[in-house]
């Protein structure tokens, strides 16, 4: 049997995204960083398709 991989160009843009906003609410917002984690990780396992 073989597996069709899946295109995850999109995947990784929004774990960059995601990153990106985790970095600036560390920084300028952190009571707010809780709230990008989902996104983050989310991503991350689509991205490496674990999912």
């Amino acid at each position: 049997m073989t597996e069709k991989k899946r295109n995850t160009t999109g995947y990784w843009i929004l774990c960059l995204v995601s990153a990106l906003a985790l970095t600036y609410f560390t920084l300028f917002l952190p009571q707010a960083f809780w709230l990008g984690l989902p996104t983050f990780f989310g991503g991350l396992a689509m991205a490496m398709d674990w999912v």
